[in-house]
């Protein structure tokens, strides 16, 4: 029955490219609240101090410790030029020494070198393994070095190349996550404990959410660099915490099984609220959803963006939780104008509701059996 339901989740969410096939309740592992799964992560990651030369602190950020031989993989533009510079760890120990050992300006990221041995690290997922769906928790810290922690869920693998605003020549991975405030960078990792992703200057670009995925970054240390980034000893953070932040983001299945009301807007003149409303409201099996359109500038559990990108036919469009501003499903419709995209968007919609409504179902049911089998 499982491997039914996997299937069946696997194979929704191929077929569009849109909807990420939760599958927390339909796929063996262990839960985001086994924080032992974590707990090598959690002390892989640093906090990196960045200085002026005189021992004042011009900025901070987070990385992970990818070699326990003193590898840490970082944003790059953190870094840049950087006069001096401290890396923390998650232990306690303090390294004043750092070198430029490799970097990557495209995709933002630096890897550095402390002089230390035997320090912890955490298993990396390869990029073959990332599973839109899977369950994913962000670690990262705030500006006091507070540690904070969010779960949520990985999305597809797509080129920069298609992202508005991310670049061109490298992959990143989709995910959601509450984010804490005020949070610096941080790394992605899944639910068996593997470092997915880092943040860098692209995780919010195009609207979404993104990490560069670690694996692709491997080659970062072969490029023969030894620059010293000067001595960081006098640098101290703003000030010392030890608290963390959980915050369960909502499960894209669930909040497209469950809405009643949306709310279409729009980002382009070539395309009208009104268009998609309409061919929504003339669709049949969107009523027997018992969905609805909520008109004007606020309002519905759901908002519906839709763009298209400039010299382009294609008609973007995210689906995402009006609370919370966390995207849930995406799509693209190529049309000749605003009005037959609209019919092809709201088509694509009603699918969309269908799938999360027969996911959230086959999940249920699957739990209900686990349960009639404990008893």
């Amino acid at each position: 029955m499982k491997r039914t339901l996997w299937i069946l989740a696997m194979v929704l969410g191929m077929a569009t490219g849109v909807v990420w096939a939760e599958q927390g309740g339909v796929q063996a592992g262990p839960a985001l609240d086994d924080q032992e799964v974590f707990h090598q992560a959690e002390q892989a990651m640093a906090f990196i101090l960045v200085g002026d030369g005189n021992g004042h602190l011009l900025g901070e950020s987070t990385g992970v410790v990818i070699r326990s031989d003193g590898i840490v993989l970082a944003p790059y533009h953190h870094v840049k030029g950087a006069a001096e510079v401290q890396v923390r760890l998650r232990n306690g120990e303090i390294y004043d020494q750092v070198e430029l050992v490799g970097f990557d300006e495209r995709r933002d990221v630096a890897t550095l070198h402390v002089l230390a041995d035997r320090l912890p690290t955490s298993s990396i997922a390869p990029l073959e393994g990332i599973v839109s769906g899977d369950r994913v928790r962000l670690l990262t810290a705030d500006r006091t070095m507070a540690w904070l922690y969010s779960d949520g869920f990985l999305g597809p693998v797509r080129l920069a190349d298609e992202i508005p605003g991310a670049g061109e020549g490298y992959r990143l991975v989709q995910f959601t996550a509450n984010l804490p405030a005020d949070f610096m960078d941080g790394a992605l990792v899944n639910s068996r404990g593997q470092v997915v992703g880092i943040l860098t200057y692209a995780r919010n670009a195009g609207g979404r959410q993104w990490a560069v995925p670690i694996d692709t970054l491997a080659a970062l240390t072969a490029q023969g660099l030894r620059t010293a980034l000067g001595n960081g000893k006098n640098l101290k953070p703003m000030a010392t915490s030890h608290n963390f932040f959980g915050a369960e983001p909502p499960n894209p299945i669930n909040a497209l099984a469950s809405a009643r009301t949306l709310r279409v807007n729009t980002k382009t003149t070539y395309f009208t609220p009104f268009m998609l409303q309409k061919e929504l409201m003339n669709n049949a099996e969107f009523l027997t959803l018992g969905l609805s359109v909520v008109n004007g500038d606020q309002g519905g559990e759901l908002l519906v963006e839709v763009d298209r990108p400039l010299f382009t036919y294609d008609f973007t469009y995210s689906v995402s939780d009006s609370h919370t501003g966390i995207v849930v499903a995406t799509g693209k419709v190529t049309a000749i104008d605003g009005p037959h995209a609209a019919q092809g968007i709201a088509e694509k919609l009603v699918r969309e509701f269908e799938k999360g409504r027969a996911l959230q179902q086959a999940a249920q049911a699957n739990g209900q059996e686990a349960m009639n089998a404990q008893q």
